[in-house]
Parts: structure tokens; C-alpha cells; sequence
């Protein structure tokens, strides 16, 4: 898997270069519009290439049932029309009109894909700037077949492109850099995790505010190398059609149920996956946004409310400041968790100090540590995200504690644990290296104080302002 991820490079520079064609009429920003959408397309097409055949053969005899269909493609996507992106470029004159049947040809499940990209508009945009046969023709000799580019290094391929383009996002989005990801999933297999290692185990690893599934295909990732045998489900949702268009396309490069990716309206009331436990969750849910009745509307926040007031609801912990909805997070990811379940969620210091006694805020807090929920709070460096330059830190959950750990919080300082980028990417100015990833899951395994990690009782935080910085 390592190799894999190295050598996506020249893969990678290929594709975003063909963005310089759209220097003029598109901006910088706009790229991604096409880039990704085009991406996906060209190994849509190669993906079902073998298979197509059978797919219109049968399509053209008359079978319109999807189940069918899809079982003559070997997969949850197919398409009808005899056309390829190659065969587009024989008539330049309908190129948009060609192209737009081609991409109304797939099934439901891969047209949504594009149309919650907005891709038709797009390639309006792309028609009308004389773009669309330069694009298309670029795409269609880039060899992004299965024999030349594996599923796993397609997911890498498909990271690194996303990863470029949201460092240009909206501060609200916090795009979790790659090697957060690694460290914190390497936190959660650190200890608590050894039926993952028997032969065949099922695992089952969650993510509800999910964007476009980075944690969930890291998290894939690092099981399987810790078990090449575990089954891993993915189950993930989230609120944006964009992201979850994107989630879904990669889940079908690699091989995933795309039924286990869900676009809900909201994950605070809407649990998308409602028969299902999670053994682990990875979450990077939104900073500072607000979960009141003008933000949410009526419905929605009646439905937070009765969370809060049933006996089996899910936030009945508490309800935090309306201004702020990353502590209805938290409680949510308990609520699904395994009895023995395990959960890294990022969050920034607010929800560490914020309220009063016997404010909402302190009431959550009494309640994961009366329970023994929380078993480390990790502090990274500031300026480590694409979007914001703030310390960020993670909460590492566990329903079923190991006995060193009963009754205690590790609290881990990791700010000195960086190194500076020579170009800054965003906000982005640091990274982690394996090498500090390494120092902090050590730090966490040893379980013993030191300049770096302070271990409390848990009711030293009773009713209690956790310290901004873990420092000292």
C-alpha cells in the first residue's frame, strides 16, 4: 500500500494539469469543477469497459430492470450509451449534446453523482468557452484503467486531486489533512483492538459528518493493513451534496456499498444507518456553527429538543449553547458506538472550556466523564489544517476502558510536534510527520507522565474548565 501511494505522483500531475487549459474563462477556484467530475467520468468509463458491452447487448434487447443490468456490469453503476469519451471526439459539432446523452446514460446512482456536482452546468460553461473537445480529449487518453491504476491507488489519486483543491475551501469546512487522519486512526488500533486482528472480522467504521469520506477510506486503509482479512464496513453521511457525490464516487472506485454513504438533511436529527453500531468512529464535525431554530428551521430543532427530553434520546447529556453544535456531535457518536466501540473526534477548544457550572456545556462533560467515555484529549499545533490557523484538538472516546485506564483522562501535548512546510498551503503552515505521529501514539500506549502527557482523575473534571492549552 505504501508503494501505491508514492507512485499516484505522476498520475496526480497529469490530471491537474490539464487544468491550465481552463486558464482564461475559469477561474482557479472553478477548476475543481471540472477536474473532479472528469475524473470520475474517465474511470467510470474505465472501470466498465469489460463489462459494457454486455450491459448494452442486454439493454438493447430490451432489459430495463436496474438489478439486471448491474449484474451484467459487476457493479452498483453501468451505463447504456454505446458512445466513450474517445468516440465523442469524432463529431466536434455535438460534443455538449453527445455528451450530456452520455452522461444521462449511466444509472441513477452514477447520474446523481454528476448532477450533484453540478456537471451539466459545467460542461454548459465548458460548450460555450470552446473548452469541453480540448477537455474531453485529454481525459479520454488518460490511462486510468484497473490494469494501470489499481483501486487503491485510484483512492489515492482521487485524495490527492480533492486534497489540492480544499485548500482553497470556506473556512466552515475544515478538510482534515491526510496525516491527521493517519495519527488519529492510529490512536484508535493502538490498544482496545485485538479481535480486529481475527482472521475474517468484520469491522464496521463510521463517519457522520463525513464530506468526502477521507477519514473513512484512511480508516479503511490502515485496518486492512493491520488485518488483510477483516471485512470493513463504511458507513458515513453528510449534509452537502457536493461532498457526498464525492464520497460516493470514490466508494465505487474502491470497491464499497455506496448504499452506506447517505446524504441526509441533517445528522443531528437524522441517523442514516439507524440498525447499525459502530466498532470505530473517525469524525470531523463543523466548528462553531449553529444549531438554532434560525439555522436549522422549526422541524429540525423540535427534533433536538425531543432528544434531549427522551429517556433514549441522544443528546439527553445536555444541550450545548445554540451557537455551537460540535458537543451534539459527540453525544451522537457515543450513541452509536459498540459496547466496546472506539472514537476519534476532532474539535477545537470550545467545547474544552466553554459554560459555567451546570451550564449545558459542563453538563456533557460531567456526563462522558461520570460514564468513562473520554479516555485521551490530544492538543496538536496550530496552523496544521487548509482552512484555519487555531490549535486543534481530539477527543479520543472508549465505551470499554482497559483497567490502567478506568477512571483516568490522558491529556497529550503534542503543539512541538511538527514540521514547517516550505510553501504554505492555506492556512496550512505545519505537518506531521510519521516520525511525530509515531512519538504521539507512543506517548499515548505508555500511559505515563512526562513533559508531554499529564494523567488525571476523571473527577478532577467534574464541573471544571478544562485548560485551553495542555501544555506543562
Amino acid at each position: 500500500m505504501a508503494e501505491d501511494r508514492i507512485n499516484v505522483s505522476e498520475q496526480v500531475s497529469m490530471i491537474l494539469d490539464i487544468a491550465n487549459l481552463l486558464r482564461g474563462p475559469f477561474t482557479e477556484a472553478e477548476y475543481e469543477k471540472v477536474i473532479i467530475p472528469m475524473t470520475i467520468c474517465r474511470r467510470f468509463e474505465c472501470i466498465l469497459e469489460k463489462t459494457k458491452p454486455a450491459v448494452i447487448e442486454a439493454f438493447k434487447s430490451g432489459v430495463k430492470n436496474e438489478i439486471k443490468l448491474k449484474y451484467k456490469s459487476g457493479l452498483p453503476i453501468y451505463n447504456t450509451s454505446e458512445l466513450t469519451l474517445k468516440k465523442l471526439l469524432d463529431d466536434s459539432n455535438k460534443i455538449k449534446e453527445n455528451f450530456k446523452a452520455y452522461l444521462n446514460a449511466f444509472n441513477p446512482l452514477g447520474r446523481s453523482i454528476f448532477e450533484n456536482l453540478e456537471f451539466f452546468k459545467t460542461v454548459d460553461k465548458l460548450s460555450e468557452k470552446k473548452k469541453l473537445y480540448t477537455v474531453i480529449k485529454k481525459f479520454a487518453y488518460t490511462d486510468l484503467t484497473i490494469d494501470h491504476v489499481s483501486s487503491i491507488k485510484m483512492g489515492y489519486i482521487m485524495e490527492e486531486i480533492i486534497r489540492k483543491y480544499s485548500e482553497n475551501a470556506s473556512a466552515g469546512d475544515h478538510f482534515t489533512p491526510r496525516e491527521v487522519i493517519r495519527c488519529l486512526t492510529q490512536l484508535l488500533l493502538a490498544e482496545g483492538c485485538d479481535d480486529l486482528k481475527e482472521p475474517g472480522k468484520i469491522v464496521t467504521l463510521g463517519d457522520f459528518a463525513c464530506g468526502t469520506g477521507g477519514m473513512l477510506y484512511e480508516g479503511y486503509d490502515k485496518i486492512k493493513e493491520l488485518n488483510p482479512s477483516a471485512e470493513v464496513a463504511l458507513f458515513g453521511q453528510d449534509n452537502s451534496d457536493k461532498y457526498t457525490a464525492i464520497a460516493l464516487a470514490e466508494t465505487i472506485i474502491r470497491g464499497q456499498n455506496p448504499e452506506n454513504i447517505k446524504l441526509v438533511d441533517s445528522t443531528l436529527v437524522t441517523d442514516a444507518h439507524e440498525e447499525q453500531k459502530m466498532r470505530l468512529i473517525l469524525m470531523n464535525p463543523p466548528f462553531g456553527e449553529s444549531w438554532s431554530k434560525d439555522k436549522v428551521g422549526e422541524e429540525q430543532y423540535k427534533k433536538i429538543l425531543k432528544h434531549n427530553t427522551d429517556a433514549n434520546g441522544w443528546y439527553k447529556a445536555g444541550l450545548p449553547q445554540s451557537s455551537d453544535m460540535q458537543m451534539l456531535f459527540w453525544q451522537f457518536a457515543i450513541n452509536k458506538l459498540q459496547d466496546n466501540g472506539r472514537a476519534a473526534i476532532i474539535c477545537n477548544a470550545s467545547p474544552l472550556f466553554i459554560g459555567g457550572a451546570k451550564s449545558g456545556e459542563s453538563n456533557i462533560r460531567k456526563w462522558l466523564f461520570e460514564h468513562d467515555y473520554v479516555e485521551a484529549i490530544i492538543e496538536f499545533c496550530p496552523e496544521l489544517f487548509y482552512n484555519t490557523g487555531i490549535s486543534i484538538y481530539a477527543f479520543i472516546f472508549n465505551k470499554n476502558k482497559s483497567e490502567r485506564r478506568k477512571g483516568k483522562i490522558q491529556l497529550i501535548n503534542a503543539q512541538d510536534f511538527c514540521k514547517r512546510l516550505n510553501k504554505g498551503l492555506g492556512f496550512k503552515r505545519n505537518e506531521l510527520t510519521s516520525e511525530h505521529i509515531n512519538k504521539i501514539v507512543e506517548l499515548y500506549t505508555a500511559f505515563e507522565e512526562n513533559k508531554n502527557c499529564k494523567i488525571f482523575d476523571k473527577e478532577d473534571f467534574y464541573y471544571k474548565n478544562v485548560r485551553c492549552s495542555l501544555q506543562g
